[in-house]
C-alpha cells in the first residue's frame, strides 16, 4: 500500500511538472515560449504546442504572435478530422487569424498578417462561405490599396495573382502577377507565372514575350524549384523559336 501511494505522489508531482514546462510565466519573454510551441509543431508535438499558446494568450490576450501560431495548428489538423471537428477547427482557426489581423500592428513577421488573410480566404471557400470569401477578398484589396511599403504591395499581388489563378481567373492573375512585377516582387518567378497562363490561353506571342523578358532576371531567393523554374524557361524558349514577336512587350 506504502509503494502504490508513494507511486502516485510520483505520478501527480510528474505530472504537474510536465504542465508546468508547457505554461507560460512573465519571468521570460512570450517569444520564448511561442518559439518553444513552433519547436513543438515542427516535432509534431501540437498538443504541447497548443498548451503553451493558449497559457500566453491567457496573459497576452492580444499577442499576434501566439494568435497566428494556433491558428495554423488548428488550420493544419481540420483536414485530418471528421467533417463536424474539421468544421470546429476552422471555426477556432477562424477566430484566431482574425485575432491576429486585429492586433498586427504587433506582430513580429509583417508577412503573417498577410499570410492570415488568405488562409482565412482558403477557409472561407472550403466551408462554401461566399459573403465572408467576398468580404475578405475585398479586405486584402484595401490592404494592398493602402499599403506604402513596395515589397509588402508586391508580396500581396503575387498572392492574389496565385489566388485567382487558382480559381482561373487569368485575367485578373495576370494583372496582379505584373503588379507584383511593377513593385520588384518575384520578378522572375511573377512572369514566369504569366508565361504560363498566356500557354494556357495559346497565346504564344505573349508567352514568348514574358519568357524572354523572365530570362534576364535573377531569382529574388534560393529555392530548390528555381532550378526547374530555370530549365523550363530555357527549354519553352527552344520550343517557341519559330514564333515571331515585336520588339518590346513590357
Amino acid at each position: 500500500m506504502k509503494i502504490v501511494f508513494i507511486s502516485t505522489i510520483a505520478f501527480i508531482l510528474g505530472t504537474f511538472a510536465l504542465l508546468a514546462q508547457y505554461t507560460y510565466t512573465t519571468s521570460e519573454p512570450s517569444w520564448v515560449y511561442i518559439g518553444e510551441a513552433k519547436r513543438l509543431i515542427n516535432d509534431g508535438e501540437n498538443g504541447k504546442a497548443m498548451n503553451i499558446l493558449q497559457s500566453v494568450i491567457k496573459i497576452e490576450k492580444n499577442n499576434a504572435d501566439a494568435h497566428y501560431t494556433l491558428a495554423n495548428i488548428y488550420y493544419t489538423e481540420a483536414d485530418s478530422k471528421t467533417d463536424m471537428g474539421s468544421l470546429a477547427s476552422y471555426k477556432l482557426a477562424v477566430y484566431h487569424y482574425n485575432k491576429t489581423i486585429a492586433n498586427a500592428q504587433a506582430i513580429t513577421v509583417p508577412a503573417n498578417e498577410i499570410d492570415a488573410y488568405f488562409k482565412l480566404l482558403s477557409i472561407y471557400d472550403i466551408t462554401l462561405n461566399e459573403d465572408k470569401f467576398l468580404e475578405t477578398e475585398k479586405d486584402i484589396q484595401n490592404l494592398v490599396a493602402n499599403n506604402s511599403d513596395i515589397k509588402t504591395k508586391g508580396r500581396i499581388y503575387f498572392r492574389l495573382g496565385s489566388h485567382y489563378n487558382n480559381y482561373a481567373n487569368y485575367n485578373k492573375a495576370i494583372d496582379n502577377y505584373k503588379l507584383a512585377y511593377n513593385n520588384k516582387y518575384r520578378q522572375k518567378i511573377a512572369l514566369f507565372r504569366i508565361s504560363l497562363i498566356y500557354r494556357k490561353k495559346r497565346d504564344y506571342v505573349k508567352e514568348k514575350q514574358t519568357l524572354l523578358l523572365a530570362d534576364g532576371y535573377n531569382f529574388d531567393y534560393q529555392e530548390p524549384s528555381n532550378v526547374e523554374v530555370e530549365y523550363s524557361i530555357k527549354k519553352r524558349l527552344e520550343q517557341l523559336d519559330n514564333v515571331l514577336i515585336p520588339q518590346k512587350f513590357y
